[in-house]
């Protein structure tokens, strides 16, 4: 069993790798469709090239990742030499002149978030390809994912909160700066304490993994597998989801709430009870069939958002902030469970071909994923751009501010329905990984067997 203070100071890594993806998440494409004045359907496009490439580079990174040989550890010293350079480009992302051309504007845009996906990627599929090479205990495993994901939602608070910290400065350009130079200085630090914290735990797998990671043709052979198809397809809609309610959250805080700090308070409700309620979902995922309980939940998820997008106003707050509980409440099972599924597809595969590859897997997952935050970002431009929003206006079209309530009471809730009912198909069950896991050990000791032999000999 791995120390406590271990999957903690592991932990904290994705404190700061959320921070910067909520932050993102949340405020770029408001921050360059109302702060720098970029028209909504380039902010949009900004965004998609950025999280394209994203999903490009995920890739790439993994089988870097899975043929790199250091004495730092093959992943751990992403983390360890990328830290830096990725908490630089995250501020450089907020440096756009708002004086000048929409092309100029753009291109700055485009650029910067081209250069902050690369060096987010460069730490986040390392750092999450760590969990397989870590333990290979099942229960385990989903605690670590649940420790990671408590001091995630707090990296999520701060992001999200970015609207607070800088509405508190005269100046929103000036607040918003200090702000992302705070974050930047806690995400350099966090990834370095996750690097500390993994340090010599991969000396066991380094060998066998870099004997048996492949080239392009992994993925290709990776997607012809059922249960990988499945799954990276659920990620996918699950993206959508997730990231056209985190960007759709600013517009609708500001234009029907009417004040960017409730959206924040309904945050903090939202992520406090999330993370109270991960343990609780953790119990249930050890007694109770994953893929039902996400079904059960995201239905839960998609009729909350469906009354807080149609009926929510800026005098009826009190439903708001109650919403937000409700849906922390759901959502905390996404959140949880949807991240313990990777390590156990590494092993499945590892049984099935005789092949393991944590980065590759891992890669492939996030590259879905960037694919489907990618999708949703341009979707959101397209729609506020066709209905005629304006964020240098102070008052909204009508038809604006249905497309702003349509992008977070519907969009969400239909496409994370989409990803559960994908997922119920999938055979990976507790039962089916505790055989892989027999089975895999047993190889593993007739391999033993075999090569004492051959010394021997």
């Amino acid at each position: 069993m791995i120390p406590l203070r271990k999957k903690i100071g592991y932990g904290l890594g994705d404190m700061g790798l959320s921070i910067s993806y909520f932050t993102v998440g949340f405020f770029f494409i408001y921050y360059l469709t109302d702060i720098v004045g970029l028209k909504p359907y380039l902010a949009g496009l900004a965004y998609f090239i950025g999280q394209a490439w994203n999903s490009i580079n995920y890739p790439l990174i993994g089988v870097l990742s899975d043929r790199s040989f250091s004495r730092y550890g093959r992943k751990r010293v992403y983390l360890l030499f990328g830290a830096f350079p990725f908490a630089l480009s995250f501020i450089l992302m907020w440096m756009i002149p708002p004086d000048g051309s929409q092309l100029l504007k753009f291109g700055f845009a485009t650029v910067a978030i081209l250069v902050y996906t690369t060096l987010y990627s460069l730490v986040l599929v390392p750092y999450t390809s760590l969990v397989p090479v870590m333990t290979s205990n099942y229960d385990e495993r989903t605690q670590i994912i649940g420790i990671r994901t408590i001091l995630s939602t707090l990296g999520t608070i701060l992001g999200a909160g970015a609207a607070i910290l800088v509405s508190s400065f005269d100046s929103e350009l000036t607040g918003l700066r200090v702000t992302v130079f705070t974050f930047a200085v806690w995400m350099l630090l966090t990834v370095l304490a996750a690097a500390h914290s993994t340090r010599g735990m991969e000396q066991t797998t380094q060998a066998k993994a870099i004997s048996t990671a492949g080239g392009w043709e992994c993925y290709f052979h990776l997607l012809c597998d059922r249960n990988v198809t499945i799954l990276m397809l659920f990620k996918f809609l699950g993206a959508i989801s997730t990231a056209s309610l985190m960007a759709a959250l600013p517009y609708f805080s500001k234009y029907i709430l009417g004040d960017e700090g409730r959206s924040t308070m309904g945050l903090a409700f939202y992520i406090a009870v999330s993370a109270i309620c991960i343990p609780v979902w953790e119990r249930l995922a050890r007694r109770y069939d994953k893929r039902r309980l996400l079904l059960v939940a995201m239905l839960g998820m998609g009729l909350i958002l469906f009354t807080i997008g149609k009926f929510v106003t800026g005098a009826t707050i009190t439903v708001f902030y109650l919403g937000c509980i409700m849906l922390g409440t759901v959502m905390s099972a996404y959140t949880l469970i949807a991240y313990s599924f990777p390590p156990d597809l590494v092993d499945y595969y590892d049984h099935k071909k005789q092949e393991r590859h944590e980065a590759i897997i891992f890669g492939l997952w996030q590259t879905v994923h960037q694919l489907g935050v990618a999708f949703s970002g341009l979707l959101l431009g397209l729609f506020l751009q066709f209905f005629g929003y304006d964020g240098t206006q102070v008052v909204q079209t009508p038809s604006a501010l249905m497309t702003v309530r349509f992008a977070l009471g519907l969009l969400p809730g239909t496409f994370m329905l989409l990803a559960v009912l994908a997922l119920q198909p999938y055979t990976i069950t507790r039962k089916a990984y505790l055989d892989i896991q027999e089975d895999l050990k047993r190889r593993n000791f007739l391999e033993k067997d075999i090569q004492d032999e051959r010394i021997g000999a």
